[in-house]
């Protein structure tokens, strides 16, 4: 049964953070806004460990396909909590894409190499690059299991972010 209660606090929790992140991308005074995400992140944590306690894992059945990827969202932000992205991507009803993009998170969050080529930092240059990828070669192969595009393109992507 869909918690319509539960659906409305994640959809403001997730345009929350997404309002506040795109701020912080878009302003050159960075370190304040830095904080307020942090502070953001860690307010969400504590929402979403007392949803998970409150209502269960979540899953398309208690909340919708779009609340789901709102929540999915949330989590994908949590990586001072490696322990909860885990949790989330074992129990929670997540589609393909979004456990492949929740998995590699959780890989370079503990400093390992990433599996589908989601996840990339700036360099010095202020390019966008890919971190560390496990299996270059059979990037395409993985990344189409997930209903993910081909990895050159979402590199040119994202190589057009600065």
């Amino acid at each position: 049964m869909i918690n319509k209660i539960l659906i409305k606090k994640i959809e403001e929790m997730a345009d929350v953070d997404q309002k506040t992140r795109k701020l912080w991308l878009k302003r050159k005074d960075k370190d304040f806004l830095q904080s307020i995400v942090y502070c953001l992140d860690i307010a969400n944590n504590y929402l979403i460990n007392k949803i998970i306690k409150e209502d269960g894992f979540p899953n398309e059945k208690s909340m919708g396909v779009k609340a789901l990827k709102k929540f999915w969202i949330l989590v994908q932000h949590q990586d001072m909590d490696v322990e909860l992205q885990k949790k989330c991507l074992e129990n929670c009803g997540f589609g393909l894409k979004e456990k492949a993009y929740l998995m590699d998170r959780i890989l370079v969050g503990e400093g390992k190499k990433q599996i589908y080529g989601t996840q990339f930092y700036k360099n010095k240059e202020g390019m966008l690059v890919p971190r560390p990828i496990k299996d270059i070669k059979n990037i395409d192969k993985l990344r189409k299991s997930c209903n993910l595009e081909a990895f050159s393109k979402y590199f040119q992507k994202m190589s057009k972010f600065k």
